[in-house]
């Protein structure tokens, strides 16, 4: 249970890796060609690694935001239910999530695997690397809502340290 909370942690600390890293490449990419087109000298690949960046950090601000479960909620409605009646709703929110999730993985993957071939016009790197932030992240989401389920119905017991 111990290695699978090990790589469950280490996995995410990987999502805020590569959160802080998009963010950082595509502000300092962005603020570099701004400052570069005063001087009439604008760099031609920084559209394509800001636009790398900004897929990566959106699919992966998702999943550590539903992890963290600080995505807008319908709390009007969730607050009104508690105990049983609670568990319940959570549970379909979460299976609605998850069917949405599956179907986004299952698109996502088939579309990465059509333009595998096809190459960026600049930088001359496969599409795929970029796309496939849709497949990779979905998968994480996958697991975590898997988890968020199974927390709602059998709590994680606290550990004495």
């Amino acid at each position: 249970m111990r290695i699978w909370r090990a790589l469950y942690e280490g996995v995410y600390r990987l999502i805020d890796i590569i959160m802080i890293v998009s963010l950082v490449v595509m502000v300092f990419s962005v603020f570099t060609n701004v400052f570069f087109r005063y001087f009439d000298h604008a760099f031609t690949w920084v559209d394509e690694v800001s636009r790398f960046a900004f897929v990566w950090l959106c699919f992966s601000a998702f999943v550590a935001g539903t992890r963290r479960m600080m995505h807008p909620a319908f709390t009007m409605i969730s607050d009104r239910f508690a105990g049983r009646s609670g568990q319940v709703y959570r549970t379909v929110l979460l299976l609605l999530m998850f069917v949405f999730a599956a179907f986004v993985l299952v698109g996502g993957a088939q579309y990465v695997y059509r333009i595998r071939i096809q190459k960026t016009s600049i930088l001359l790197i496969s599409v795929a690397w970029q796309y496939s932030a849709v497949p990779v992240t979905t998968l994480m989401l996958l697991v975590e809502i898997g988890k968020q389920i199974k927390d709602t119905w059998f709590p994680a017991k606290e550990e004495n340290a």
